[in-house]
């Protein structure tokens, strides 16, 4: 039997594994929100699993990276983030990884 495939989304806390990842992104969050004069929101990270008949695939948004780290850290594609009028500003990488889960 052929197990289904399946696309999971994971919404992980911003600096879930690193402290100063957590304090400079509820720092920036804090400005951000003062500035804008809005409440302060809570910050994530996203990551997607790919599982299909031919593997497990992890693919997660980073932070771009400079051009020595990027094929190191495996990303595939670079793009901007928060364009079309929300507020936010800046760019992103997606890393790519078979069999990986996380």
């Amino acid at each position: 039997m052929t197990s289904p495939s399946t696309l999971d989304r994971y919404w992980i806390p911003l600096g879930a594994g690193a402290h100063v990842v957590r304090v400079s992104g509820r720092t920036y969050e804090a400005l951000a929100a003062f500035v804008q004069r809005r409440p302060r929101r809570a910050l994530y990270h996203s990551a997607l699993v790919a599982t299909t008949a031919d593997g497990r695939y992890t693919m997660e948004m980073t932070p771009v990276a400079g051009p020595a780290g990027r094929e190191a850290r495996g990303v595939v594609a670079e793009g901007a983030v928060g364009t079309g009028g929300r507020g936010g500003s800046g760019c992103s990488a997606t890393r790519s990884a078979a069999g990986e889960t996380g």
